[in-house]
This record gives structure tokens, C-alpha cells and sequence, in this order.
């Protein structure tokens, strides 16, 4: 399946539409699809004016007249089903398209499919005036063995059937299998951006991992790879607050060192004895004698 970026900024997250571009027909076979390599598909613009879904495919081989919108959802979000709707009845207006629709929301945790609102809208009698039914996944209720039995390139979609709680060594064990798995499954040209596509969501799943855990575990180099740059900015980020935190709470300690220091020269000049300035002070007996001298 041929996937397109539209010009401009995209609302989906980049690994979502990097999985559309290496695994797109096993996506859609995942939301019940038939045909899918009949499919092409855009990421599309999801900012002011144009809120379309994140992913559109439809038809280019045949006359089947459908519009397929997908909508990755990580995060809770109460109206995720009102916006997917919103999106979706956009494009159609402004498109003039009055076809056969299939929009599907993919959850990678079941808590945020917990947390949507169902889509439904009634007027002051109590009558329904507007209600949406979507086709819904959520990762974390399929087994890999399901996941593989609908296409086997669905193997990168591998962290979210596990716990994230899983212990650690068998977790690198399984990570290490998905690995040599997915070398199996897709054809080599595409193992790079596969293994890139993997590592985002391995550091999705599994927070607080290194570049070299990663590596360790996938046998693979994620360096240059947009995980990778994802983990260096972090890292980078992560090194800025700690110097801001840090050169913050020095600048306290020295503020409170002056603030004393000023105090014992206040009180040398009344005529206080050394031991008793350092008392009240509690400055160190070195920096009592500095100021004797």
C-alpha cells in the first residue's frame, strides 16, 4: 500500500505514519479491511481549519467507492470519538463526498479506550440526533499470536501485548525475538525503518530506556534512527533541567552563605566574640577566622 505525506504539519504521531508506510495493509487488515493492498493512504493535516483523521486511505484499483480514517490514539482523551466524528464529517463536506465510510480508532492501552465518552448526541426530549459507531482496537487485548494470525507484519506492533510490568530480563529476551522475527517477516530494504518503527514503540511501552539497552535488545543501532534522536533529546533535556536545578540550588546555598557572612561582620562590629558570631551564624570556624583577618 502506497502511503503519502501531505504538506504541512501532521497532528499523528511520526511512528504511526512510519508504521502505515512499512506495515499499512496489515494495519487495515487489522481494522477488518478486505482488499487492503487495493488501499492508498495520506497522513493528513490536523491543524486549524483542516482537522482531518491522521491516517486516510481509500480505493486506487476497482470501483469500490470507501474512505477508510484512522485515528491513533496514546494518551486518554474523554472526546476522542466527538473529534474522530468531527474530523471525519469535515472532510466530508468540504469534499463533497457522501460515500461508504469506515473510521477506526486504534488505542495502544486499554485505559485510554476506557476513558472515551461513547458518541452519542440527544436533544432535550431525550431523542438521538446524532450517534457514531467506529471500528476500535485496542493493542493491549490481542496476543501476538492474534496479532500474527491476521498478518505477520503486525510483529511490530509486539510491546503493547506485553506487560509493561513484565521483569526486565524476559522482557529484553522477548524484545531480542521480535527482533530476528521481524528480519524474517519484511524484506530487508525495509528492516531499517521496521526497526526504527519497533524501537519508538518499545520506548513508548517501556519508559527510562538507553540508546545502548535498545541496541542491546534489538541488535540494532537506533543512533541516527528517530527513536534514537528521540532518547538524545530527552537525554538532552533531561541534562538542561538538571543544570538549571542544579546552578538554582547553588546559587541558594551561596545567597544563604552571604546573608550569614553579612551577619557576622554586623556582629564583630558590636563587639560579639568569635565563638559566639559562629553560633548564631553557624558559619564555618574558616570562614569566621576570613573575617577576623
Amino acid at each position: 500500500m502506497k502511503v503519502e505525506q501531505q504538506t504541512g504539519n501532521r497532528g499523528t504521531d511520526v511512528a504511526f505514519f512510519n508504521l502505515m508506510t512499512v506495515s499499512g495493509e496489515a494495519i487495515l487488515k487489522l481494522i477488518g479491511i478486505s482488499d487492503p493492498e487495493k488501499f492508498e493512504a495520506k497522513s493528513v493535516v490536523l491543524k486549524d481549519k483542516q482537522l482531518f483523521p491522521d491516517i486516510q486511505a481509500w480505493p486506487v484499483i476497482g470501483n469500490k467507492n470507501i474512505r477508510v480514517f484512522l485515528e491513533f490514539q496514546g494518551y486518554k482523551d474523554q472526546m476522542i470519538r466527538f473529534r474522530t466524528a468531527s474530523k471525519v464529517s469535515l472532510f466530508c463536506a468540504q469534499t463533497s463526498y457522501s460515500g461508504t465510510i469506515q473510521p477506526a480508532i486504534i488505542y495502544t492501552e486499554k485505559r485510554y479506550f476506557d476513558a472515551a465518552k461513547p458518541m452519542e448526541i440527544f436533544n432535550p426530549e431525550g431523542e438521538t440526533i446524532f450517534k457514531c459507531a467506529f471500528k476500535e482496537i485496542v493493542l493491549e487485548n490481542y496476543t501476538l499470536s492474534q496479532l500474527l494470525s491476521i498478518d505477520k507484519r503486525l510483529i511490530i506492533l509486539a510491546p503493547f501485548t506485553i506487560s509493561k510490568r513484565i521483569d526486565k530480563k524476559k522482557r529484553n529476551a522477548l524484545c531480542n525475538e521480535w527482533s530476528t522475527k521481524l528480519k524474517e517477516i519484511y524484506p530487508q530494504q525495509l528492516h531499517y525503518s521496521a526497526l526504527d518503527v519497533l524501537s519508538l514503540f518499545i520506548l513508548n511501552r517501556f519508559r527510562n530506556l538507553s540508546l545502548e539497552e535498545i541496541h542491546t535488545m534489538l541488535n540494532f543501532d537506533i543512533s541516527n534512527t528517530l527513536a534514537g534522536k528521540q532518547l538524545i533529546e530527552i537525554g538532552e533535556q533531561i541534562g538542561v533541567e538538571k543544570g538549571v536545578e542544579q546552578g538554582v540550588k547553588q546559587g541558594v546555598r551561596q545567597g544563604r552563605k552571604n546573608e550569614k557572612i553579612a551577619t557576622a561582620k554586623v556582629l564583630f562590629q558590636r563587639g560579639f566574640e568569635s565563638e559566639v558570631v559562629r553560633e548564631i551564624t553557624r558559619l564555618p570556624k574558616k570562614e569566621i577566622q576570613k573575617l577576623l583577618h
